[in-house]
């Protein structure tokens, strides 16, 4: 029982970037779906701009253009 008593101590003593690294380290899945999602997001981003790029050349190619 006193073993317990003595973890909430020092349990009491930690930040809460001390916590987050400690999960971190342990959970390693938790990093790897984080960094999972950045990579979704950017290539969601580019997908975004290369349609938006191909719309403004086809504007430019049928309307702009004199014949």
């Amino acid at each position: 029982m006193q073993e317990d008593h003595e973890m909430m101590e020092f349990n009491e003593h930690l930040t809460d970037g001390e916590i987050m690294r400690a999960i971190r380290y342990l959970d390693l899945d938790l990093c790897a779906d984080k960094a999972g999602e950045n990579t979704g997001t950017a290539v969601g981003i580019g997908i975004t701009l290369l349609t938006a790029l191909a719309g403004a050349l086809t504007y430019i190619g049928v309307y702009v253009r004199d014949p």
